[in-house]
């Protein structure tokens, strides 16, 4: 009886040590970091119901990875139509920055945004181009010192673009960049 009790005993430590604790194998998650896939259309100043752009010229089917010799295919890698990222508008008040309600002041050209706390932004994927697209924007109701802020992505510095992966397709997180952001914002004058 002993001998089956240390045999089941030594099969399940086994077991245990070699079960993987990674949610990333589950889920297959992948993380890489790719600079400039954002763009903010930037002015050298800004009126009142002007229009502040960002879009994802930059993001082709094909990327460049640092430290690669071929180009990663995204679309092939996550079967994704479409990669998300999100920001929000804020306004400085008395010395402290408060979130703007963006409300029905959003434009969109290409790609889809959805408003809550945040915007999030969807870059669709259009064959023909072979690129993920997205080009929106917010109307500026109010002057004002306002500032776009991008949370953190995974890499502490950057922001995040994620893959809307099908399932058994690779989920994709891109630690990403946008011109003219610092520290993770972007501030500009509203006159």
């Amino acid at each position: 009886m002993k001998t089956i009790k240390y045999t089941f005993l030594l099969a399940l430590i086994t077991l245990s040590i070699s079960c993987s604790k990674e949610d990333e194998e589950f889920y297959n998650a992948v993380y890489t970091t790719i600079p400039n896939l954002v763009s903010i259309e930037v002015q050298p100043n800004y009126e009142v119901n002007d229009v502040l752009w960002l879009n994802t010229n930059a993001f082709s089917r094909y990327l460049s990875e640092p430290n690669q010799t071929t180009l990663l295919d995204v679309y092939r890698t996550t079967n994704s139509q479409k990669f998300s990222f999100i920001y929000r508008l804020e306004k400085q008040v008395d010395g402290n920055w408060e979130v703007v309600s963006v409300g029905n002041n959003f434009v969109e050209d290409q790609g889809s945004m959805s408003i809550g706390n945040y915007v999030t932004v969807n870059a669709i994927y259009n064959s023909n181009a072979e690129a993920y697209e997205f080009r929106g924007g917010l109307r500026l109701t109010e002057a004002g010192q306002y500032r776009i802020g991008f949370f953190s992505g995974y890499n502490g510095s950057d922001f995040d673009i994620i893959s809307d992966s099908s399932n058994n397709s690779t989920f994709l997180t891109i630690a990403t960049s946008a011109n003219d952001v610092t520290n993770g914002f972007y501030t500009f004058t509203v006159n």
